[in-house]
Parts: structure tokens; C-alpha cells; sequence
């Protein structure tokens, strides 16, 4: 401590020295005012020798400063001219907050400077408000520090209710792990139940098994109709990879509303995985061995191969009874038609449910007589059935652990700030209007936007990260993506720059650019008086 004392000492000593050289001067009438640069420069320029460019690139006569002439690279040898177009004037703006500008802004008939000293040469009349800028800059800053002391009392109890809520994840994240684990064994336990119950189901069945039907297709139309499932896959996938990086992921089905399984608006995580098989990529043969046979039903619904069935089966046999009677012998071409483009999922050999979702037809084949089983064989598939039942119970169980685990983990893993404060903000949602659309934003969720005037609600983005910079700053703003995607564009993407404010609010929605959205926001949680910064600006 005493060395660097010392030093400052040392240093005050020098400046000192020199700026009584250049006072020593100036009453000898041999300084000459070094226009463009603040007092602490004034060492670098010494009237009785040599200058040396500040990038040390050339030494040039002192009488060459300020000669409107640019010699030096880097224009410090024009600090009050605009000769050199990379230069800077210094405004001392007495009164107010001192500034740099472009020396290409030095004497262009615009008054920069609030001391009109940028103007020294030009026609513009320029008149000196510093004291008028400086006084309303210090009740600016008075009503901002006030706002930040209010907003940082509020912050205080967002504090301590995001480590408040942290603790209670990481509890609530021990015992879901401990329950996945006994869930996991009770599906282990109740599978094996249902497999040696399936057994004895199956050697039941045996005897009321029907004889074995002839093959519908031939090898070879199988292995052609297999070929063309697999080149449309292969399509499919390059398309649905849009970075060609020979994976698919969840974030690239999340920009596809063909996957929107509950058609809510929005692609969950949890759809994005139910296409690609509980995996978080796949490449292109997964895809086709694992995934294709789940997404070939959706993407067949999309098209509109597949509509959903108007009416209800008993009436439609109803209709067709009358329709018989009073035309026993009219067949429509219409019915052949549609007989001709019935497909059956099964056939097509993708498994898979689809909600609301059956071949449109007017032929429904005839349903064999259930069979009749003994009492015994009866018991048996009873057990079995019980068995299969219990065991999608289990695994029902498992998956909703997997999903609960992995939201907790999401949440305690999160950054919410230095001190946990954006924490609380976690499940809000807050909206903003104009004049034609609704806004709403859901920190560490997703923002949205909603037409007054009806229709869907259109995916802006999901919660991606801070990006505002380092330290503090970082959380002045956040990036959200992989929203819903364009017409003949990218997906949809939005930045949120954030702001103190005594009480949470959405202050404003823009589309700078297409697709590309920017939301003001402001939070108690950003009122804080310790990352306060003072911008330096110090190019020379």
C-alpha cells in the first residue's frame, strides 16, 4: 500500500510539474492553446520540441499541430480540426458532462458541444447551455438514483425469494430422484409380471389362433414400397435439418408446427422428443429406423391425406341403411373413388397414435364375431390385461418423473442472476398492446404475439440466454429463439433489453428487422445500486 502511494505521489508530482511548465509558458506568451484536448493531455504536447505522433508511427515540428493537415496515422497531431477523418474533439462542456466527438464533426455549421467550442471557425451562432444540460442531467440522475433506491428494496425481497425457492428445488430434486428410482424398479418388477402373464396369454390363445391367410404382397412390392418410405424419410430429414448438420434436434423440430401434437400453438419439448424417440438428435438412418414411423402419420395429417371423421361410425351405417333401401342398386362414383385411396396405418406400418385422425371411407368392412372364449383362456387374458395395464401405469409413472426431474433441473441449473433475483419472474407472464396485436412475455418462457383482432397465437421465441455482456451488464439483456419460422424465412427470435422500474412491465414491442422482434422491459430485479458504471470515453 505504502509503494503504491508512493507511486501516486510520484505521478501528481509529474503532472504538477508539467502543468506548470505549460502555465510557466503561457505567461511568457509561448504557449499556444492546444484546441480538441482535455487537461490531462496537455503533457503530450510540448510547444518548445518535437512532436511524436501518439501511435509513435512519426515526429513531426509542434508547429504542425493543428495545422488542418493530417500527418499522423492515428490524428493526433489534429485533435481541433477535421483534417483527419479518424480523429476525435475533445468538448470540455464546462458544467455538464465533458464528451468526445468525431472530428468530422469539428466546424460543420452543427452545434455538438454544449460550450460551442466544435464551432469555433463556422457561420453557426452557438450558444453556451452546459449549465442548463448539466442541471437537468443532475435531476435525471437524481430521479434515476431515487427510482433505483425504491427499485432495489423490491429487488432485496426478490433476493431473498429466489434463494428461498433454489433451496426448495434442490429438495424437491433429492426426492423426485429417490421416487424415479422406486419408480423405476416397480416397472422393472411389474414388467416381468406382465411378460410371464403375456406368456401364458399367448400359449392360451394357441388353440384360437385362425389359419394362416395368404401373403398380400410379394417380397418384391415389399422391399419397393420399403425403398419409397425410405427416400421420403430421407427427404423429410434434410429438409427438417436445417444447418445441414447431418442431426436433427429438438430445437429444429421446435420451429415446425407440423409437430404441435395438441395444436396449443407451440412445439413443448416434450413433442420435439415424442419425434425423436426420447433422444436429443438423431441422424438420418435413426431418423428413419426410429423416428419415421411417428412423424410419417402427422406430416400425412398435414397434407391432408387424413381428415377427421365427421360423424360418429353408428350413424354413419345408419345413413348407409337407408340410402340402400330406398337405392338398393346406385353405387356412386364418388364411393369408388374413395374406396381406391383408403390406406390403413397398419399397413403402412407406422404404429403410432393419432388423435382425431381416421381414413376418410364410406366402406367399413365387416367386424368378425368376438371370440368365445373358455373360462379358463378367459381368466388368463383377464390377468394378462391387468398386467399390461399395471405396467403402463408404471411407465406412465416413470416418464412424468423423467419430465418433473427435468424441469427442476432446468430451474436449480438456470442463472437468475448473481443473487438468484430474476428467480421470482420464473412462471409470469406479462403483455403489452398496440394498436393491431398483443404482446406477451414470459421470462425464462417464451414471447408471444396474438392478432386483436382473433386467429392464433404466433410463437416469438423460447428462452435462450443473458447476452448483454460481462459481469452485471449481462442481465440488461436476454435472446429469445427458435420461435415459430417465417414464410420464406428464419425462425422467429427476439431480444429483451431490460430496465430498473419500481413494478414489472413490458414497456414496448418493435420488429426492427423481419422477424426479429425487440421488447423493453423493466424490473425491480434490474435495481441494482452496485452495478451502477461510469462510461469512460477515451479514444486519444
Amino acid at each position: 500500500m505504502q509503494g503504491l502511494a508512493l507511486l501516486a505521489l510520484t505521478s501528481l508530482a509529474v503532472f504538477l510539474q508539467t502543468l506548470g511548465r505549460h502555465v510557466a509558458q503561457a505567461g511568457s506568451g509561448k504557449l499556444t492553446r492546444i484546441r480538441g484536448i482535455p487537461l490531462s493531455k496537455l503533457s503530450l504536447y510540448f510547444p518548445d520540441q518535437d512532436f511524436e505522433c501518439l501511435d509513435g508511427s512519426l515526429i513531426i515540428p509542434y508547429a504542425r499541430i493543428n495545422d488542418d493537415y493530417c500527418d499522423c496515422a492515428d490524428g493526433s497531431d489534429e485533435p481541433g480540426t477535421a483534417a483527419c477523418t479518424n480523429g476525435y474533439f475533445y468538448c470540455q462542456n464546462s458544467g455538464h458532462q465533458a464528451v468526445y466527438i468525431s472530428s468530422s464533426r469539428v466546424n460543420d455549421g452543427v452545434c455538438d458541444c454544449c460550450d460551442a467550442s466544435d464551432e469555433y471557425s463556422s457561420d453557426v451562432q452557438c450558444v453556451d447551455n452546459c449549465h442548463e444540460l448539466g442541471r437537468e442531467a443532475w435531476l435525471e440522475a437524481q430521479r434515476v438514483a431515487e427510482l433505483a433506491k425504491k427499485g432495489n428494496k423490491i429487488r432485496l425481497e426478490y433476493v431473498q425469494r429466489g434463494k428461498q425457492l433454489k433451496t426448495e428445488n434442490q429438495a424437491k430434486l433429492t426426492k423426485l430422484r429417490t421416487d424415479f428410482e422406486e419408480a423405476q424398479m416397480s416397472k422393472k418388477e411389474r414388467e416381468v409380471i406382465k411378460t410371464r402373464a403375456e406368456e401364458r396369454e399367448t400359449a392360451a390363445l394357441e388353440k384360437y389362433k385362425p389359419p394362416p391367410q395368404p401373403e398380400q404382397q410379394t417380397d418384391d412390392t415389399q422391399e419397393e414400397e420399403k425403398e419409397i418410405s425410405e427416400y421420403e424419410a430421407e427427404e423429410y430429414f434434410k429438409m427438417l435439418d436445417s444447418d445441414s448438420s447431418g442431426t436433427i434436434t429438438i430445437a429444429e423440430l421446435q420451429t415446425r408446427v407440423t409437430f404441435d401434437k395438441d395444436r396449443n400453438g407451440e412445439v413443448s419439448r416434450e413433442e420435439a422428443l415424442f419425434f425423436l424417440s426420447n433422444q436429443e438428435e438423431l441422424t438420418m438412418q435413426e431418423f428413419i429406423d426410429s423416428a419415421w414411423a411417428n412423424v410419417k402419420p402427422f406430416l400425412m395429417l398435414e397434407k391432408g391425406i387424413f381428415k377427421p371423421a365427421e360423424k360418429h361410425e353408428t350413424e354413419d351405417e345408419q345413413q348407409n341403411q337407408e340410402h340402400e333401401e330406398q337405392h338398393p342398386s346406385e353405387e356412386t362414383e364418388e364411393g369408388h373413388e374413395e374406396e381406391e385411396h383408403d390406406i390403413d396405418f397398419e399397413e403402412e406400418g407406422h404404429p403410432g397414435e393419432v388423435e382425431d385422425v381416421t381414413p376418410e371411407e364410406h366402406h367399413e368392412p365387416e367386424k368378425p364375431a368376438p371370440v368365445q372364449y373358455d373360462e379358463e383362456t378367459q381368466a388368463i387374458i383377464d390377468e394378462a390385461t391387468q398386467a399390461r395395464e399395471k405396467f403402463q401405469e408404471a411407465e406412465r409413472a416413470v416418464h412424468d418423473l423423467q419430465n418433473e426431474i427435468r424441469k427442476i433441473e432446468e430451474r436449480v441449473e438456470r442463472d437468475y442472476g448473481p443473487e438468484e433475483e430474476f428467480a421470482a419472474l420464473d412462471g409470469e407472464c406479462f403483455e403489452f398492446t398496440d394498436l393491431e396485436y398483443v404482446y406477451s412475455l414470459c421470462p425464462f418462457g417464451k414471447a408471444t404475439q396474438r392478432s386483436k383482432s382473433g386467429g392464433s397465437e404466433v410463437n416469438l421465441g423460447f428462452w435462450n440466454d443473458w447476452i448483454g455482456g460481462e459481469d452485471s451488464s449481462r442481465y440488461t439483456k436476454a435472446k429469445y429463439d427458435r420461435g415459430l419460422t417465417c414464410w420464406n424465412g428464419p425462425a422467429r427470435s427476439t431480444i429483451v433489453t431490460l430496465k430498473c422500474g419500481e413494478e414489472n412491465q413490458l414497456l414496448s414491442v418493435t420488429e426492427p428487422n423481419r422477424c426479429e422482434y425487440a421488447m423493453e422491459f423493466q424490473s425491480p430485479a434490474v435495481c441494482n445500486p452496485n452495478n451502477e458504471s461510469v462510461d469512460v470515453h477515451d479514444e486519444l
